[in-house]
């Protein structure tokens, strides 16, 4: 499990001022996404769309640095970010519509919190499906539970909870169904109050 000092490593206010609770709930989603990396193998070159900061793909790529890591974020501040905490991910900028510059043969795609925030989402999962790879993990906030959290923290209050960012809100079962058409499903869980999905391209 992640450690609480890890959080600390990171400028992002959701890492670095994170309460006790909201730690213990990442600390669980990050075991989760391990499980299912696990799941995934044989993984030797992983792909991160979103990567930000790199929490996700720094974290992993210390557990496995026998493996190959590469970010990709729309955000230049987050990249140079990373590359100073994580100079063994190989990361650019770019956005999720468009990889097109990305080498082929990456043996798993990760995409975690990023298709919420996307106005054509499926856009970036045709990208995701192009690149031919192995495997897949995907995850997106539970709705309507992580609205609810957000509620009861006193978060989004004016907005029901709802985070100004997110676009998309997805069940279990209708995630599943923007899924399905590119990708078959290997095993969905959640890790509350998120749903995660390890699947296949089709």
């Amino acid at each position: 499990m992640i450690p609480d000092a890890y959080f600390g490593r990171f400028e992002t206010a959701k890492y670095r001022k994170a309460g006790a609770l909201k730690r213990k709930l990442i600390q669980r989603f990050v075991s989760s996404i391990h499980e299912l990396f696990i799941e995934a193998n044989p993984v030797q070159r992983v792909l991160e769309i979103g990567v930000g900061e790199g929490f996700l793909s720094g974290y992993l790529s210390e557990k496995f640095p026998e493996k190959q890591f590469t970010g990709v974020d729309l955000n230049p501040a987050d990249i140079e970010r990373l590359q100073r905490l994580f100079p063994s991910i190989q990361a650019r900028v770019g956005s999720a519509y468009d990889l097109s510059d990305l080498p082929s043969g990456f043996d798993l795609v990760i995409c975690a919190e990023v298709l919420e925030h996307l106005e054509t989402p499926d856009r970036a999962l045709a990208e995701i499906q192009r690149l031919a790879c192995r495997r897949v993990i995907l995850s997106v906030p539970y709705e309507p539970f992580f609205m609810l959290s957000n509620l009861l923290a006193g978060n989004n209050v004016r907005r029901f909870g709802n985070d100004v960012e997110h676009i998309n809100h997805w069940s279990p079962a209708s995630f599943r169904r923007l899924i399905e058409p590119r990708f078959d499903v290997v095993r969905m869980t959640t890790s509350y109050p998120w749903v995660l999905c390890l699947a296949a391209p089709r």
